[in-house]
């Protein structure tokens, strides 16, 4: 890689048994790398790390082109700091693989992190459908992501922020993104910059999880955080919604 011109930006799949989704997530994200370097200037950068794939998740991600390693661990959060390392560009994007992204998504991560403002942000997230179960799950994360102010979807920030909160904690087995979220805020306070949520970038997720589970599994299995949720995100044994293969 070493003739090739040096990324802005650095686009970061974990990737976990991946391969139906990952073809119409590197897509959608192809149409945002061109739409950024017609608009911007811009060059960014895709990287998929394979955490320890059972299918043909390596072999997907690079047949469209994407370029990829290895996180043997299987840590959501272990992937993406593995991404990280070997990222090129002054701007961090950390995308999941069953994630459709509109096409300005990249133009406008860009714009935000310019701010001198800013630490850095998520963005909106719709859900490919809907559901009573959809629902409710939204509902309750719209309430927390308000509360908080804190968005996941596309999390992005700058390299410099990110090495300096040490980038997302490896011992979160979940909610890893939120964790990291907060840093960024802790961070950026003392400097009056905020973390924001992206009004004109947003994805659409797939809603695997709802077609998997019932309504009262994933109901039960949130329930299970309540007594100690900053325990039990440390632990996997309570993170099967997060880790359970997805029936295909």
């Amino acid at each position: 890689m070493a003739d090739q011109p040096v990324p802005d930006l650095s686009v970061v799949i974990p990737a976990y048994n991946e391969e139906r989704f990952l073809p119409r997530s590197i897509q959608s994200l192809r149409r945002a790398m061109e739409c950024y370097q017609r608009e911007r200037g811009g060059r960014a950068e895709l990287i998929v790390v394979d955490n320890n794939s059972t299918d043909r998740t390596a072999d997907v991600a690079r047949e469209w082109g994407a370029n990829v390693i290895a996180e043997p661990v299987n840590s959501i959060a272990r992937a993406r700091n593995a991404g990280a390392r070997i990222a090129r560009g002054r701007l961090l994007a950390f995308c999941d693989a069953d994630n459709e992204v509109n096409e300005r998504l990249l133009c406008e991560i860009h714009d935000h992190l310019l701010r001198v403002d800013t630490v850095g942000g998520g963005t909106l997230v719709k859900p490919e459908k809907f559901s009573f179960t959809v629902a409710v799950y939204f509902g309750v994360w719209k309430i927390f992501q308000w509360l908080g102010q804190v968005g996941v979807g596309v999390m992005h920030c700058r390299r410099e922020d990110f090495d300096a909160v040490g980038g997302f904690d490896e011992g979160i087995y979940a909610g890893e993104d939120v964790d990291f979220a907060y840093r960024l805020k802790q961070r950026g306070r003392p400097l009056r910059q905020r973390f924001r949520i992206l009004r004109r970038a947003w994805i659409v997720t797939s809603m695997r999880k709802v077609d998997q589970f019932s309504f009262w599994h994933i109901t039960r299995e949130m329930l299970r955080f309540v007594p100690n949720i900053k325990g039990r995100v440390r632990d996997k044994r309570y993170c099967g919604l997060w880790y359970d293969q997805v029936k295909r």
